[in-house]
């Protein structure tokens, strides 16, 4: 909630630019704001490392491990993507807006940024550490579906809404083997770290996948 709110004022405020990018930049800033600003509230109410958020050097190299779970991921969705998309479509806004030759340079670096530094920290929080933490004491099984069901239900806020139910066919599943990826690696190191950097190396080579020009793509093909 405090992220809705805090994107609706940042997004009110941009409004007066008149740019629909500055709405949409300001809007990204005004949810994290938002949802790391609820994250400190309640991380000084308890001890410190009481949600997990640890990360150590090694953590980095669980980027390449987030890279090939993207690619084997979509690999293993593509036949029904080419079947409910055929034209190639891409039903998430937020990839629209990054693969879209039209969009502005302020605009594709901040939803990079968001997508490869802000979501993945704040989402870890969110999911793997405040949900994560509520649901263990009924079990390691139930924190992994658990928190998969809740983190991959959300992403139906970014879906498009002209064909939702394709969409959420689409995206929504592998969505939901990441977070179960997500919550065992939390579970099995007791800490927030590896989730991160398996999370932000997902987004990262999504991200630049979509950044390339299609043109470029289908040449490669």
């Amino acid at each position: 909630m405090a992220g809705f709110l805090g994107a609706g004022v940042f997004a009110a405020v941009a409004t007066v630019t008149g740019s629909t990018d500055a709405a949409v930049v300001l809007g990204l800033a005004g949810q994290y704001v938002g949802n790391l600003g609820v994250l400190w509230i309640i991380a000084r109410r308890k001890d410190p490392g009481e949600l997990g958020f640890s990360i150590e050097g090694r953590d980095l190299l669980y980027l390449a491990p987030g890279a090939l779970l993207q690619i084997t991921l979509a690999l293993l969705f593509l036949p029904l993507a080419q079947i409910l998309f055929p034209e190639g479509e891409v039903p998430q806004q937020v990839a629209d807006a990054l693969a879209d030759a039209g969009s502005s340079t302020l605009l594709k670096v901040s939803l990079v940024v968001a997508a490869v530094v802000l979501a993945p920290i704040t989402e870890e929080l969110v999911f793997r550490g405040v949900l994560g933490r509520a649901l263990a004491s009924r079990g390691p099984r139930t924190v992994i579906l658990g928190t998969a069901l809740v983190f991959s239900s959300i992403h139906l806020l970014g879906l498009d809404p002209d064909r939702l139910l394709a969409s959420a066919a689409v995206v929504l599943p592998p969505i939901f083997v990441l977070g179960v990826v997500l919550a065992w690696a939390t579970v099995r190191s007791g800490r927030l770290g590896p989730a991160i950097f398996l999370h932000s190396g997902y987004n990262l080579l999504a991200a630049l996948v979509l950044l390339v020009p299609q043109e470029a793509i289908q040449n490669l093909v």
